[in-house]
């Protein structure tokens, strides 16, 4: 997978800018001049949202109404045009070759991303629910089916929620609430068995990315702590769901099904959240990134997008030498953003540098 050209305007802090890609792309800078604005409008190409949770009216430029974004693409078969367009007072629109689309979700894996920041260390040291969305961004991309199911489930938990506090306050009678258990359950069920076996499909490469990062002496693991469990889980989610219903009426919300889940990782046995130190939770976050990158490349057939945001300026010199040596046979393009160029990419990698000044992208030199 490609991106061959990028386009945005009134885009954060830029008014317009177009670029042309190679396979690894440096963008250069210093902080808050405009580096991560350009990965956060790849990642709205690849998932039509940003990755800093912001609304679109945020995401235009000052003083400006509206923003645009259009990517080409390049799956290795054929070349897509991608735009994404928010006007003030109206609704995003999202177009695949000039064809409106009225679901986004219908675009989402199109362009395959692979996402580090500081803040995905979140997927280690966060809460529960950030190591739920990380595992549903990750799946999503690869799997237009669990996305779907991802969609119903969430509008089922909400009615039940609702139909919960109606129950509660005595405006619906329990017969009704009980009509959104089937749709819950049926969609529930679905999730947690595509996750358990991505999990089990991550835990492996999650543990050889590890090693090859940090060295021998810190084992990686990645476990599945499911909410419902059981030889059967239709059974066991809808025993659960019964046994948790005069509860979940007095609280108003369901506490039974995989919005409950959480994913543990493991260094040498202790939990990486409560146990481990700062820089190893770093670098057990890059490790399940490119786990991440290495089950998305085998389970669709395509290498994803890397998107590496201020990465090297918290990894010693062994480490981000590491880092480069597993992106390199990997073999993805790969966009990186940085005060300056990395010594080690410099000694590996013909790059595309970009300078990032205010708002603006200027070509500086390229490798090829």
């Amino acid at each position: 997978m490609r991106l061959e050209e990028l386009t945005v305007v009134n885009f954060r802090n830029y008014e317009e800018a177009s670029l042309r890609f190679g396979r690894f792309n440096l963008f250069l800078g210093e902080n808050a001049q405009g580096k991560t604005n350009l990965l956060e409008a790849i990642h709205m190409l690849a998932a039509t949202r940003s990755h800093r949770s912001a609304s679109d009216a945020e995401m235009a430029r000052h003083g400006a109404s509206s923003y645009y974004i259009r990517g080409l693409l390049n799956d290795g078969y054929s070349r897509r045009r991608l735009e994404i367009a928010y006007e003030r007072g109206g609704r995003k629109r999202v177009t695949l070759d000039g064809k409106a689309q009225a679901r986004f979700s219908n675009i989402v894996g199109l362009l395959k991303i692979v996402f580090f920041a500081p803040e995905s260390t979140a997927a280690v040291r966060g809460s529960p629910e950030d190591r739920r969305r990380f595992l549903d961004a990750l799946i999503s991309q690869a799997r237009k089916d669990y996305l779907s199911d991802l969609i119903d489930y969430r509008r089922a938990l909400s009615q039940r929620n609702e139909a919960l506090k109606q129950t509660r306050d005595r405006r619906m009678a329990l017969s009704e609430l009980r009509v959104w258990e089937a749709p819950l359950a049926a969609a529930g069920v679905r999730l947690t068995a595509r996750r358990l076996e991505v999990c089990g499909e991550l835990s492996p490469l999650l543990r050889l990315q590890q090693e090859r990062l940090a060295g021998e002496g810190e084992e990686a693991e990645l476990i599945y702590r499911a909410n419902v469990s059981g030889e059967s889980l239709e059974n066991a989610f809808a025993e659960r769901l019964t046994a948790a219903e005069t509860n979940d009426i007095r609280r108003g919300t369901t506490s039974v099904g995989p919005h409950r889940d959480d994913l543990e990782l493991r260094l040498n046995g202790r939990s990486a959240r409560r146990f481990g130190s700062q820089g190893q939770q770093r670098t057990l976050t890059l490790a399940l990134k490119l786990s991440e990158f290495e089950w998305l490349k085998a389970a669709t057939g395509i290498a994803p997008v890397a998107l590496l945001d201020d990465v090297v300026s918290e990894l010693d010199r062994g480490r981000a030498r590491r880092l480069f040596s597993a992106f390199g046979s990997l073999s993805p393009q790969v966009f990186l953003t940085a005060t300056e160029a990395p010594e080690d990419l410099r000694e590996r990698a013909a790059s595309d540098v970009w300078q990032i000044r205010a708002g603006t992208a200027q070509y500086a030199e390229g490798g090829g």
